[in-house]
């Protein structure tokens, strides 16, 4: 199972657009470092995913594939509106490929995934996402828009509807307790994502948290996460610890001290 979040981050005066999630897969055993979070060959846009991975990652990888070798699209000029539908094309021919079928099965297997495309559209001077799915009534891929003048700021998907239901409810609730509203939200769906994580009632949501941003400017940036272990606060990435003596050059979140960069974490080290 899995939960996503993508949001509008109000940073001062400008927005940021983050997606996260959680790192957990399981299917009669569980692995909590699995990536979710997917830059792509275009720095505009994040993909996540939740549900079978043995769908997921063949059609990720397709996707990423047909970016990077179009330049039209791996530089932007491609807008961010089309590239959703570019999705949808190769994500529909990679399931029309399919073959083989066994004896007296006409169509392939539901797809059993969900997708989150978020990102900056410079065409239209807007932060966009939309929840790709596949509809077993027509046998298609199709988007649902997120994110705009007449919907939420903040968005949850999963394969665990209740899930869902109490991630909406918890942010709605801290948001008030903030006095915020949907043109204000800083990282609260994030911290709801990573209480959920931690709750008992949802055994297929866990692992540690990872996350992404998109900003304005038209770059994205993965994160490592600080998270708790045995009492030790460990740099994560895509869930996994970095080992000892293990660096990378990412940027770090920790929920109690905010987003700096490794040479500050050095700094603070120090």
């Amino acid at each position: 199972m899995t939960l996503l979040t993508v949001f509008l981050r109000r940073v001062l005066s400008h927005y940021e657009l983050v997606i996260a999630s959680d790192s957990r897969l399981s299917g009669g055993q569980a692995l909590d470092h699995a990536q979710k979070v997917f830059q792509l060959g275009r720095s505009d846009a994040l993909i996540a995913f939740a549900g079978d991975t043995q769908w997921a990652y063949p059609l990720l990888m397709q996707m990423q594939r047909a970016i990077e070798n179009y330049p039209f699209s791996s530089s932007r000029r491609l807008p961010l509106s089309k590239l959703k539908g570019h999705t949808l094309r190769v994500f529909q021919q990679t399931y029309d490929a399919i073959h083989s079928l066994p004896v007296g099965q006409r169509h392939p297997d539901k797809p059993d995934n969900y997708f989150l495309l978020g990102g900056y559209d410079w065409q239209d001077d807007k932060f966009k996402a939309w929840r790709l799915a596949f509809d077993a009534g027509n046998r298609r891929f199709i988007f649902r828009r997120l994110l705009g003048a007449n919907e939420s700021k903040f968005f949850f998907s999963g394969d665990n509807k209740q899930a869902v239901v109490d991630a909406i409810r918890r942010t709605r609730v801290l948001l008030r307790e903030r006095d915020r509203d949907g043109n204000n939200i800083d990282m609260e769906p994030f911290e709801i994502l990573c209480e959920i994580t931690g709750d008992e009632r949802y055994p297929g949501i866990g692992g540690v948290p990872q996350i992404g941003k998109v900003y304005k400017h038209l770059n994205t940036q993965l994160f490592q996460l600080m998270w708790s272990c045995n009492g030790v606060s460990t740099p994560h990435f895509a869930g996994r610890p970095l080992q000892q003596g293990e660096r990378n050059s990412l940027p770090i979140f920790d929920p109690a001290k905010g987003f700096y960069s490794v040479r500050e974490m050095t700094a603070l080290e120090d």
